[in-house]
């Protein structure tokens, strides 16, 4: 396993992060903040943190894909393995029509040639279905909405006598595989609402947590641990609450450093901000700091220096430990003057 991952997005500035392109041909893409996801009934928070990301599966019927794109950290050649988690989330309102399909997910050679991918699929003999397979789903798995999925991907790319393989995992039931795949080397992925057809005319899906690496991930054992290892920046809580220690992990540089600030909305300009900032001066970990730190906005962890990991223990907060907390604190946020 890469150390910490090959790549990790969570969102958590509102913007689309590492990914290095977005399209989006009808404005149907969006970063939505938890206060935001709130206020709107039926929606549920981010899966992690303070943002996520939304694809409104509404459109004109004219080809509109809506995505975020990785042209570098996903790249993989001729007989090579890459992994993928991403966490996802489909609304209970969405309509499509028999036989209707689209990718959530595909991992793209040449400009735009699918060779893997995942789908959700809908017909009226099976229902909803996540589907994976090449241009489209071969092999399926129900699936149901109105609930946060994590979705495991595994491709070995075609060695080069069309038997490239493509394994899946949703919520750690494994698909059968897909074999016998005629690839050329991925030069990109994408991950939104791709090759959508005019049926689908309604509804939403809910994005977060997506990570490459070169070995399985697996699925997270619990979404709100009190003691959470964070490997890239992101909201460790919303809303007011206590953190009683912080460790700075061993790296595999010296120039690790590891900063909490009271925001919810990933803002580091303002040093009033800091509450507390851990530093690597050696390739070994840092002593912890176990000082009770408390946090009126949420608590924002700012991770910078060569993969960088740390450990932070929550005492109490009012926007983690469950959905529907960190929906309530969403509800009852009052925007901040100037914004923080």
């Amino acid at each position: 396993m890469a150390f910490p991952f090959v790549s990790e997005n969570g969102f958590e500035l509102g913007t689309r992060g590492h990914f290095d392109a977005e399209q989006d041909d009808e404005t149907r893409l969006d970063f939505v903040h938890y206060a935001a996801l709130a206020k709107i009934p039926g929606m549920p928070a981010p899966y992690r943190g303070a943002y996520c990301m939304r694809a409104n599966l509404a459109h004109d019927g004219s080809p509109a894909d809506a995505y975020v794109q990785e042209t570098g950290s996903w790249d993989t050649a001729a007989n090579n393995t890459i992994f993928f988690r991403l966490m996802f989330w489909v609304s209970p309102t969405i309509t499509m029509a028999n036989a209707d399909e689209f990718a959530i997910f595909q991992l793209w050679s040449s400009t735009s040639t699918a060779e893997a991918g995942a789908y959700i699929n809908y017909t009226t003999a099976n229902g909803l279905r996540l589907g994976i397979g090449e241009t489209s789903a071969s092999q399926f798995l129900p699936l149901t909405t109105n609930v946060w999925h994590c979705l495991e991907l595994k491709a070995l790319i075609d060695p080069g006598s069309n038997d490239g393989t493509l394994d899946a995992w949703l919520d750690g039931g494994a698909f059968t595989q897909v074999a016998s795949l005629n690839q050329g080397d991925i030069t990109s992925g994408v991950v939104g609402a791709i090759g959508q057809d005019a049926g689908t005319t309604a509804g939403v899906v809910l994005f977060d947590e997506i990570i490459a690496d070169d070995a399985r991930i697996y699925p997270p054992s619990r979404r709100y641990p009190t003691e959470l290892l964070l490997t890239a920046s992101g909201h460790v809580f919303v809303g007011p609450g206590v953190v009683t220690s912080v460790s700075l992990l061993s790296g595999a540089g010296t120039d690790n450093v590891v900063a909490l600030f009271d925001t919810d909305i990933g803002a580091t300009n303002d040093a009033s901000n800091i509450r507390l900032e851990l530093k690597n001066t050696a390739n070994n970990a840092r002593e912890p700091w176990e000082t009770p730190t408390t946090f009126s906005r949420g608590c924002y962890v700012s991770m910078t220096g060569t993969n960088p990991r740390a450990i932070v223990k929550i005492k109490k907060a009012s926007g983690y430990f469950s959905d529907g907390a960190v929906r309530n604190v969403g509800n009852a946020r009052v925007a901040h003057p100037l914004g923080a």
